[in-house]
This record gives structure tokens, sequence and C-alpha cells, in this order.
């Protein structure tokens, strides 16, 4: 799992602060993990460091998406020398998790081949 220095010095990332960054990075490297369950995972030719960049990458998009998650639902007015301020919990619906989902998938596509498996049996296994 790449370290906050790996972050900043060799993927050249900036968005995340350094506070959050181990948090978001064990979250990426475990759907990275939930993927090699789920498909066949290798290296894309020409990456050094394919792994560490892709869970950056979905790192960076989940402190994205934290971020605007936060900012869901807060409402205000003001009127005169009143104001007020609504916030609610935000909920995302069903496809709004799919797409997330299916973001992270491409963001790691962009450093790992990541493809199906083929059930076992089916004669085309390798």
């Amino acid at each position: 799992m790449p370290d906050y220095e790996f972050y900043v010095k060799d993927f050249l990332g900036e968005d995340i602060p350094e506070q959050a960054f181990d948090r978001l990075a064990r979250r990426a490297a475990d759907l990275l993990e939930r993927y090699r369950r789920m498909f066949a995972v290798t290296p894309r030719e020409g990456f050094v460091c394919a792994e560490e960049c892709a869970v950056c990458a979905i790192a960076e998009a989940m402190y994205a998406f934290e971020q605007e998650d936060s900012r869901r639902g807060l409402s205000s007015v003001s009127v005169g020398s009143v104001s007020e301020s609504y916030t609610a919990p935000p909920e995302l619906c069903p496809q709004t998790l799919h797409s997330r989902e299916t973001y992270y998938r491409d963001l790691a596509r962009d450093y790992l081949r990541i493809s199906r498996r083929l059930p076992r049996g089916s004669g085309y296994e390798s």
C-alpha cells in the first residue's frame, strides 16, 4: 500500500490531506482486493508501481466524493438579519452508488488490467 510520500512525490497527488490519506488508501486497497477476488487483475505494461498508482487514484476519487457528500443537503437562508441553515444526511440512490463503483473500477483500469474470470471447467481458463 502506498504511503503519503509516494502519493505526493511519485503519483504527484495534491488533493488528499495527509491526515486523511491512510484511511482512504486502506479503503482503496480493500476495494482492489475485492476486485482480485472477482476478476483477474494484473499490472498494465509500462507501469512500475501500477497497484500503488491505482490505490492513489481511487483514494483521490473517494476523497472527492466525501467532499461532495459533506456538502449535500446543506442549505442556508438569510432574510435581513435572520439566518437559518438546515443539514440533511446524504442519502445516495443505488444509481449513484453504482456509478461511483464503476468510476473506481475505471480508474483502476488506467493502471491495471481487470478482466473477467472464466468459470472452472469452461475449457478456456489459462
